[in-house]
């Protein structure tokens, strides 16, 4: 249920599996990238929604189970309908706007996609997995129909859907690029930590780090040889969305690849969350992405604090045979160990069912990696000495109160100066007589 008061209703659309439905006979003149036909899995469903009139809104959802390459979204037989005088109209041009957006209402506002399903498909390209929100809003209704006002026109239509996809270990419209799936391995000497290997015979299973080469697709069919992918697929399961994904990729020669990173999908140059394309053209400005020493022969970064669920890793490239790249991909809690400045600790959220770890960083160090380096350690000792000297001072009213034979006083400024050197020694990390919660006391 959705609306104000709770009233309206959101209407499920189921599936049914197909693999005998051609998309390009129904729109022979549409933008579709019609390739693939032979190999897709296609899924379809007409739903005969109630007539609505202008500015009626009505609401889907739908569910996108798996990796898929493309969601469509069309009315099909639309017709208006006069209720005063119970008439049918054929539809000669009615506007039927579709908003769609993933987890989440949509609105004329806010959507993630949009477009007049009455005359052609609204496309979703590499659609992420999970659940869908559709609104369908009939609009200029009186204007089609040559009226001015007339609260009795209403729109009918079938609402149709498919979500194409690729057989097993292939992507893209042609289903010819190739897609791996990363199995997890459990790293034993380091807790909560794992790296990722591919699921295929084309490289040992014993390392991690892979070849990259024996995987890479080798067709590039009619978009040039600058534009073919290799799909890899990883799972971040429930709790270990406080870690970090560490991707690296060391080669003998210039590296020519390109990376792309997206949750819940596969991506592409249209649609990604994070990219590497070079050493200045990435995602450096996310607060989420981090670049460490790369290079023309090596790409270094951290995804941080992702996401549970799947991650689609995109390998935008050329046919280079002659080079040897070597790919790793791992999970860590905490980036470039904390860069030997600090230590990794962690945390359960509120739920008590998410691990976040974070850096403790020492003195001289901060940042989330405590690569930052805060003052140098010769700066840092000589804050240290005149931190401490500077108790010193305590000794003039001292020996002022001594001369007065103002014993207690002499005592108090005597004390103070002792004791306050001593609780500055050791917070600065200089040495410490006591506990340091002893010596706040």
């Amino acid at each position: 249920m959705w609306g104000q008061y709770c009233n309206q209703s959101v209407d499920p659309l189921s599936c049914v599996r197909s693999d005998s439905y051609n998309l390009t006979e129904q729109f022979p003149d549409s933008k579709l990238n019609n390739k693939t036909t032979e190999n897709g899995i296609f899924c379809r469903n007409s739903f005969d929604s109630p007539c609505h009139g202008n500015g009626e809104i009505k609401v889907f959802f739908l569910d996108v189970l798996g990796i898929a390459e493309q969601l469509i979204i069309m009315a099909m037989n639309v017709t208006f309908s006069m209720t005063q005088s119970n008439n049918t109209l054929n539809a000669g041009g009615a506007n039927i706007v579709c908003f769609a957006r993933h987890g989440a209402m949509p609105s004329e506002i806010l959507h993630d996609y949009s477009g007049d399903i009455s005359n052609g498909p609204l496309i979703v390209d590499s659609p992420k997995v999970g659940r869908w929100y559709i609104t369908i809003i009939p609009v200029n209704l009186s204007k089609e129909l040559g009226e001015t006002r007339n609260a009795g026109i209403q729109v009918c239509y079938s609402l149709e859907w498919q979500v194409l996809e690729c057989p097993m270990g292939k992507a893209g419209l042609n289903c010819k690029w190739e897609r791996y799936i990363l199995q997890t391995v459990i790293r034993k000497e380091t807790l909560f930590e794992s790296y990722y290997i591919p699921v295929s015979e084309k490289v040992p299973s014993d390392s991690a780090a892979f070849p990259l080469e024996p995987l890479l697709s080798n067709s590039s069919y009619d978009e040039g040889q600058d534009n073919t992918w290799t799909y890899f697929l990883l799972d971040i399961p429930r709790g270990a969305a406080g870690g970090s994904i560490h991707i690296q990729l060391t080669s003998d020669t210039k590296i020519k690849h390109e990376i792309y990173a997206k949750s819940g999908g596969l991506p592409s140059l249209q649609s990604w969350d994070y990219y590497y394309a070079n050493r200045t053209n990435n995602s450096v400005g996310s607060m989420f992405f981090k670049l460490y020493n790369s290079s023309e022969e090596k790409v270094d970064f951290y995804i941080l604090y992702v996401r549970e669920g799947t991650w689609g890793f995109g390998i935008r490239h050329v046919n280079t045979s002659k080079s040897e790249t070597v790919m790793s991909v791992s999970l860590e809690r905490c980036p470039k160990r904390c860069s030997s400045h600090g230590q990794c600790r962690n945390a359960f959220d509120a739920s008590g069912l998410t691990l976040y770890s974070f850096c403790a960083c020492d003195r001289d160090h901060g940042g989330f990696d405590c690569s930052v380096e805060l003052v140098s350690h010769r700066g840092h000792v000589q804050q240290s000495v005149a931190l401490i000297a500077s108790n010193a001072a305590a000794l003039l009213p001292a020996y002022q109160a001594l001369r007065q034979k103002a014993f207690a006083e002499w005592v108090l400024f005597t004390a103070s100066g002792i004791s306050s050197g001593l609780y500055h020694a050791c917070d600065v990390g200089t040495w410490c007589a006591l506990s340091f919660n002893v010596l706040q006391v």
